[in-house]
């Protein structure tokens, strides 16, 4: 057996929009088939951490859940995996440490997007924690990162919060959208991460300027899997 590994649950709806994005990306590296014995084995834990994308008081109970389901993956036959969540990538070192399967980082896909585009400065949109981390200034070595103010920061909150409990509407897709357009324009960016995986829920479509974290991880993970297994 060889299998996607895949950290969810933080939020479900992102780790079930992963799946999706895996299962849609398989015809990519074999488009003259549609049977489902092709597409990969993939095992999907969704981990029923306590939050902690608002602050840190129990990120060692989360911590603790996370590198369990770890080592699961690892027996489970997985060759590569995931974490359906940016802010939990603060635990990437501590989780790779328990087990000899890579996992892909977020922010290193992002770095390597953007670099290849060329883009010099660079918005990021994500949890108070993701924001108050270094995450994505260490990936991207010699982009500027710029973060949003407070205020602005309190708004994808609630919108990543509202998301969470399946309460977007119509006129919060739209309020997401305006935020971006404002961001790149007031703050002269080249691009926006779209660094929480909620937000690419929200966010009706991405472009090469609006970059969908979920969707470089499914990538990410697609090329690795099918690297290895072919």
């Amino acid at each position: 057996m060889a299998a996607i590994g895949i950290l969810g649950g933080m939020g479900p709806q992102a780790s079930g929009r992963l799946y999706e994005l895996l299962i849609g990306g398989t015809k990519r590296y074999s488009p003259a088939r549609v049977d489902s014995d092709y597409h990969p084995e993939i095992v999907l834990l969704n981990v029923p951490v306590p939050n902690f994308i608002t602050d840190k008081k129990d990120l060692r109970i989360a911590k603790k859940m996370l590198i369990e389901r770890t080592i699961l993956l690892e027996q489970a036959g997985c060759i590569v995996n995931g974490i359906a969540c940016n802010t939990a990538h603060i635990l990437l070192p501590d989780l790779q440490a328990v087990t000899k399967v890579p996992f892909l980082s977020i922010p290193k896909l992002v770095a390597e997007k953007i670099k290849a585009s060329g883009f010099e400065r660079i918005g990021l949109l994500a949890t108070p924690v993701t924001l108050s981390s270094t995450l994505f200034d260490d990936a991207l070595d010699g982009v500027e990162v710029v973060k949003p103010g407070n205020k602005l920061a309190s708004k994808i909150e609630t919108l990543i919060y509202q998301q969470l409990n399946n309460r977007i509407e119509a006129k919060d897709r739209q309020a997401l959208r305006q935020i971006v357009d404002e961001f790149k324009e007031t703050r002269e960016l080249d691009a926006v991460i779209l660094g929480c995986t909620e937000l690419p829920l929200i966010f009706a479509k991405s472009d090469e300027t609006v970059i969908d974290t979920l969707q470089l991880l499914a990538d990410g993970l697609l090329e690795s899997y099918f690297t290895q297994v072919k």
